[in-house]
């Protein structure tokens, strides 16, 4: 039980900084995001099955 914890933990660790720095990298300029969704566009054009769902992703 104690090793699933700790997977739990580990896994909101790394999502939570992912969105973490995606939202700093955004709002500082660092990273390009033309739609402002606080996702890099490198990480949309990455991902696409992701984020198909978006209008405002190049086809």
């Amino acid at each position: 039980m104690n090793e699933l914890v700790i997977v739990l933990i580990g896994a909101v660790i790394i999502v939570g900084g992912v969105i973490l720095y995606a939202v700093i990298s955004t709002a500082t300029g660092l990273e390009e995001d033309e739609n402002q969704n606080y996702i890099p566009d490198w990480i949309e054009r990455r991902f696409p099955k992701i984020f198909k769902g978006s209008k405002d992703l190049d086809k």
